[in-house]
């Protein structure tokens, strides 16, 4: 009860629902940068975990690389030209995931919970998107076409003022 009425207030991890009088699970994890890397909701609060190669820190919410000789050291996934690669952060050799049919500017990204890469090509004359699933570093299964809505060779990115 305040002077201007009534209001409501839950404990950490909940908010007031939209009835304006019970709470609800507050999802941590729809914040960005509430983890590092991985973030698990949960009821009332959300856990961090990092992913294989990274160890957890004493803060509970960042991950840095395992140093541990016996681990599986963190690895850089690359986008060039003519082919997709990777390499180890501890220096080793670049190994060769694919072998790319035509040479242009490359889109990347990584899907880390479905273990899957997508790539763009801008010189692909048929504008497909391409994915495949990525198995322990060894290179790609499953190679799919992603059916896009639009051509997305074509968007034009515009600068913010």
């Amino acid at each position: 009860m305040t002077r201007n009425g009534t209001f409501c207030f839950c404990a950490d991890g909940f908010e007031v629902s939209e009835d304006g009088t019970s709470c609800r699970d507050y999802d941590e994890c729809a914040v960005y940068g509430a983890c590092s890397q991985t973030c698990l909701n949960t009821y009332g609060s959300y856990r961090c975990s990092c992913t294989e190669g990274y160890i957890l820190q004493n803060d509970r919410t960042s991950c840095t690389a395992k140093q541990d000789p016996g681990d599986s050291p963190p690895a850089l996934l690359i986008g060039r030209s003519d082919c997709i690669a990777t390499t180890r952060l501890n220096g080793s050799n670049l190994q060769t995931l694919k072998l790319l049919d035509e040479n242009g500017s490359l889109s990347l990204d990584y899907n880390y919970q479905e273990k899957e890469v997508c790539w763009l090509l801008s010189s692909d004359s048929l504008r497909r998107l391409r994915c495949a699933k990525m198995k322990n570093l060894n290179g790609f299964t499953m190679e799919m076409d992603i059916k896009t809505v639009q051509s997305l060779q074509t968007t034009t990115c515009t600068h913010s003022t």
